[in-house]
């Protein structure tokens, strides 16, 4: 007996449908079937899961990109891009369709006859490896005709409703797969580009316009920036860092392509190089100006910062390249922007990143130097040399050996400060209490971006001091910051006995140990009684 527990007799009426054996009592009140608590998560459940099911369709039936694609037969709408069919194919010849296989593909690579729309190759990863093997005059004007009448007609739209309906973005999405497949923005949708940037917004679909733009050849930078770049900046900025940080981004990923493009081509290098080179210098000349823009007409953050180091970041890579490829030219970045990331640096990373970079440029100058790569005629004129030498040195003077702002060294430039202003700061940390001294605040031991790790450095040596001698060996810990004189007076107060040397060699080994190694990357290679220390430890 169950009473009256209708939720109890209704489990067993549930039972009872796979085992009839079951006997159900007699209940009381209305006996219901159980239903789902929350019909409306259910429905949307459903909705999910069919659709993810469809991707997994979909995408495993592109799993082998050499068979013909074919979506099926159900369809919301007509595809824009048709699928590769070839009709009235000749005997002698085989078709795209017939491939079965990688093996089967490259047995009949010469005997293919070209399907009816060779449009299709936007959307079909076996007729793309064909085009890109056997790519010829004929099959890229077949798809340049197709597309030009096409564009030509969304244009007409664009013109009439101010914006690109979703016939346009699903071309240009596939476009933009087809170009991230070839590597090179293909010449039909440079020239849509070219006509479309004058009717853009800068905000409709910016991520996608800026990706496939990014794939533009590398030709004269003066000649792209009449037909688009101008265009393209007068729709993005409109005064906010964020419209600078997209355009900054762009040109990043523009320099990393055209980097790309310029390491592949043949060595020694033709001639026809020198073109190519002038472009990316100035190309280089155009970002970094954009760099310094953005940092000094916005407030710092971690995003404009982020954003200057990462194309910094790339513009070091290229030039890394230098002395293998006569084609690639050391260009150094402007001396203020690397002042300013030095001084606005929020976190270690920021600063570490930025060392990085230094330290990569100082080694593609040295090696360049030293070395010319083959077929170079390139001279780096010695006032070129000495004035990065100066930031370098300005750097080091900062962080290393607490002189800052000095210009008396060989080529140290102070940090481009006025004379005036430099006055003015030394009064006021003058009048501090206590007391400072402008050249050793941005040192290790005080640079407010490295003071809590360098005091954390050396407590972990002090704590590791005191286990190794069961304790006996410090009777004094060092309260920070740490400076020359200070370690001489915890020497004789029973502290841990560590030269100056020593305590910042163990500074940058603590950071170099977390993954922070930047500005021991930096120092090692820059100041010479490190260079000959590293050399030395390394023979040993």
């Amino acid at each position: 007996m169950v009473g009256n527990e209708p939720a109890l007799l209704g489990l067993l009426r549930t039972y009872k449908e796979f085992y009839p054996d079951v006997i159900v009592g007699q209940a009381t009140g209305k006996i219901a079937r159980f239903t789902h608590p929350d019909t409306e998560w259910q429905d949307r459940l459903r909705i999910i899961q069919d659709s993810n099911l469809r991707l997994f369709q979909e995408i495993r039936s592109q799993t082998s990109t050499f068979k013909v694609v074919r979506r099926g037969v159900k369809r919301s709408r007509v595809a824009v891009v048709p699928e590769v069919h070839t009709y009235r194919a000749e005997e002698s010849s085989t078709t795209l369709e017939e491939v079965s296989g990688v093996h089967d593909f490259v047995e009949r690579l010469d005997r293919f006859q070209l399907p009816n729309q060779m449009v299709s190759v936007l959307d079909d990863p076996l007729l793309q490896h064909f085009v890109l093997l056997r790519s010829n005059d004929i099959s890229e004007a077949r798809i340049g005709q197709w597309l030009t009448v096409f564009f030509d007609t969304q244009l007409q739209l664009v013109e009439e409703s101010g914006q690109a309906n979703e016939t346009l973005v699903e071309v240009l999405e596939k476009v933009l797969r087809y170009t991230r497949r070839i590597k090179v923005l293909p010449r039909f949708a440079e020239a849509f580009m070219t006509k479309y940037l004058l009717l853009w917004n800068g905000q409709e679909n910016r991520t996608l316009i800026l990706n496939m733009l990014a794939y533009l050849p590398l030709t004269s930078f003066q000649d792209l920036q009449t037909r688009l770049f101008n265009y393209l900046e007068d729709a993005i900025l409109d005064n906010t860092e964020q419209s600078a940080m997209d355009l900054l981004e762009y040109y990043t990923s523009l320099l990393r392509n055209w980097t790309t493009r310029l390491l592949a081509l043949p060595q020694p290098t033709p001639p026809s190089s020198s073109s190519q080179t002038t472009s990316l210098a100035a190309l280089v000349s155009h970002a970094s100006l954009l760099s310094l823009t953005l940092l000094t007409s916005y407030p710092p953050n971690q995003y404009t910062l982020s954003a200057t180091l990462s194309y910094h970041e790339t513009l070091a890579h290229t030039i890394s390249h230098a002395p293998s490829h006569a084609q690639i030219h050391i260009l150094t970045p402007i001396p203020q922007t690397i002042y300013l990331l030095t001084f606005l640096s929020p976190t270690l990373s920021t600063l570490s990143r930025l060392c990085s970079i230094l330290a990569t440029y100082k080694r593609a100058f040295e090696a360049t130097m030293t070395s010319p790569p083959p077929g170079s005629t390139h001279e780096y004129p010695r006032e070129f040399v000495n004035s990065f030498n100066g930031f370098l040195m300005d750097i080091c003077n900062l962080l290393w050996r607490s002189r800052a702002f000095n210009t008396t060294d060989t080529n140290a430039l102070g940090c481009l400060l006025p004379p005036s202003t430099l006055q003015h700061l030394r009064t006021y940390v003058e009048k501090l209490t206590p007391p400072q001294t402008l050249s050793t605040l941005f040192s290790l031991s005080h640079n407010p971006t490295l003071c809590a790790v360098s005091i954390t450095a050396f407590r972990d040596l002090e704590t590791k001091a005191i286990e190794d001698s069961n304790g006996e060996a410090i009777e004094t810990r060092h309260a920070g910051p740490v400076t020359q004189r200070s370690l001489a007076v915890l020497a004789v107060e029973g502290g841990i006995k560590l030269g100056w040397a020593e305590y910042r060699l163990e500074v940058l080994k603590w950071l170099g140990d977390r993954g922070v190694g930047g500005v021991g990357d930096l120092m090692f290679c820059t100041m010479k009684h490190l260079m000959q220390g590293q050399g030395s430890a390394k023979a040993g």
